[in-house]
């Protein structure tokens, strides 16, 4: 499967990929650049300044998004790139970061943090259903989350492990159940980074300082491995008028911070033309 570079996004920290179906469009972030981008085919990519560092966010029915950004939760509008508070500010401490999060096929935002360092294990998982916000599998650097076709598996990975974990969830309640070791990195692959699933229930995994992106079977076999022109491809959805399209966010700076020495095209956007169907992302059915 062919890789190409499709948008000079740039980005520090590429993340959080969500395809637009209405407009036929990818809108992702630039998490420590603190910009919200747009790209479409006909009109390439479009970029607004974010006033916080947002880690990712999900679709609400008027358009807007809910974000997990800086410490908390704040409506996200696309157009101004403003955040306003929905009294969900602190859910993390000054220690911590938002990362990673989307929908499950309910609609409840399942979303997750981590140390700024990266590096200590002072992260978690949370879900939130529009009233409530509980917490659970404390302890992580947490990158994912993915839910299976059904939406009764969600995926999820705690990068310094290495370890990408499956855990049963109850898409009636939004709870987890117990979670076991699904997938762990071999050395040379880097760190488990963005997920999504396919219609067939394949996982996708991009690995940070792994030069590739994989597809896992849902029993664990490494499916497939697709090599990346850039050492941090960071997460990935699909997209595109038949949902074939595997969109791919990277970055082009370090833990550390230091610019990533390797190619010229880190933090830049990519497009795989694939054989896969992907899913398409719920809509927040929480009421705000």
């Amino acid at each position: 499967m062919k890789v190409t570079q499709i948008g000079l996004s740039n980005c520090l920290l590429g993340e959080g990929p969500v395809w637009m179906e209405t407009r036929q469009e990818l809108v992702f972030v630039d998490i420590i650049g603190r910009r919200l981008l747009t790209w479409h085919r006909r009109n390439g990519l479009k970029d607004i300044r974010l006033d916080m560092m947002v880690g990712s966010f999900c679709k609400l029915p008027d358009g807007r998004f809910l974000a997990a950004a800086n410490r908390g939760l704040f409506i996200l509008d696309r157009d101004t790139g403003s955040l306003s508070s929905i009294g969900n500010d602190r859910l993390i401490g000054a220690e911590n970061l938002m990362n990673d999060g989307k929908c499950d096929r309910s609609g409840r935002f399942v979303f997750g943090s981590k140390a700024l360092n990266e590096r200590a294990g002072s992260g978690k998982m949370m879900v939130f259903d529009g009233m409530k916000i509980h917490s659970w599998q404390a302890g992580i650097v947490m990158n994912g989350p993915a839910f299976d076709p059904d939406g009764t598996r969600i995926y999820f990975a705690d990068s310094p492990t290495k370890n990408i974990f499956a855990a049963p969830y109850d898409p009636e309640t939004g709870i987890a159940g117990p979670a076991r070791t699904f997938a762990t990195l071999q050395p040379d692959a880097g760190y488990p980074d963005g997920m999504t699933v396919d219609s067939e229930g394949g996982l996708w995994n991009a690995h940070w300082d792994g030069w590739r992106i994989s597809r896992y079977l849902p029993d664990g076999t490494l499916d497939l491995e697709i090599p990346m022109p850039v050492a941090k491809p960071t997460s990935m959805a699909f997209g595109g008028a038949d949902m074939r399209t595997l969109f791919v966010t990277s970055a082009k700076i370090g833990k550390a911070g230091d610019p990533v020495p390797e190619g010229g095209q880190n933090g830049n956007l990519f497009a795989i033309e694939t054989d896969f169907t992907g899913i398409p992302e719920p809509v927040f059915s929480g009421t705000l």
